[in-house]
């Protein structure tokens, strides 16, 4: 078994700007469908419909893209033109191939921390898209590994520790969901560093943070985790 402290990383919202275009394109799609619906309306049709599909169209832009099609069906009573929802399929396309921005201090970072410590990424979301950012930024340089998974639960995080013989309590997660980053990690006995972003996507909102303890941590900047992870380790 692996005894040294390996570090992960997310990738969206964590290493490179990513939900705030996704909010853009929410408020796209709240004017597409606005004949039938407000924004309000509009918003709870869409977060229930990804809701209740996300176990069969997983995460990323094609299911964003394939769940307004369905609620603006939904909201339409499937009267909505076939333009409009063309106009939601442009709004993909333009997602797909926007250009990958990193946060402030995330090269600096990632290179920072894999200087002393094994590093990987670990991430969820269209396969192709995911490692197209990621080689986008060349972070993976600084990796041993990039895994792009379907969903970030207890059980994948397991799987991923058992293959590369990771003790869970070796290992910290960086991010900046408590549902995929933070919760999962302590479930199983692993650490997590906490990295609020700007814009959370509704699924990825917990209800409530985990009760307080010394196996998860909140910063504010990307910047702070090298020196955060020098005293833990």
């Amino acid at each position: 078994m692996v005894t040294q402290l390996t570090v992960a990383f997310d990738a969206d919202d964590t290493l490179w700007h990513n939900e705030n275009a996704f909010a853009a394109a929410e408020d796209r799609f709240n004017d597409i469908v606005a004949p039938w619906a407000d924004a309000e309306e509009a918003q709870r049709v869409l977060v229930d419909f990804e809701r209740r599909h996300v176990d069969i169209y997983g995460y990323g832009v094609n299911s964003f893209c394939l769940s307004q099609i369905a609620a603006a069906c939904e909201l339409s009573n499937n009267e909505i033109p076939a333009a409009a929802l063309r106009t939601i399929v442009d709004t993909a396309d333009e997602l797909l191939s926007m250009p990958t921005i990193l946060i402030d201090g995330a090269d600096q970072a990632v290179k920072a921390v894999s200087e002393k410590w094994p590093t990987m990424i670990i991430t969820k979301g269209d396969l192709h898209h995911q490692l197209r950012r990621i080689a986008e930024v060349d972070l993976g340089r600084y990796c041993f590994d990039v895994e792009v998974v379907a969903d970030k639960d207890a059980a994948t995080y397991e799987r991923i520790l058992a293959r590369h013989r990771i003790e869970p309590e070796n290992l910290i997660m960086i991010g900046n969901s408590v549902v995929s980053d933070i919760a999962p990690l302590l479930e199983i006995g692993a650490r997590a560093v906490h990295i609020p972003y700007e814009v959370t996507w509704a699924l990825e909102t917990a209800a409530k943070d985990p009760e307080p303890s010394d196996r998860w941590f909140r910063i504010d900047s990307i910047a702070a985790v090298p020196e955060l992870i020098e005293s833990l380790s």
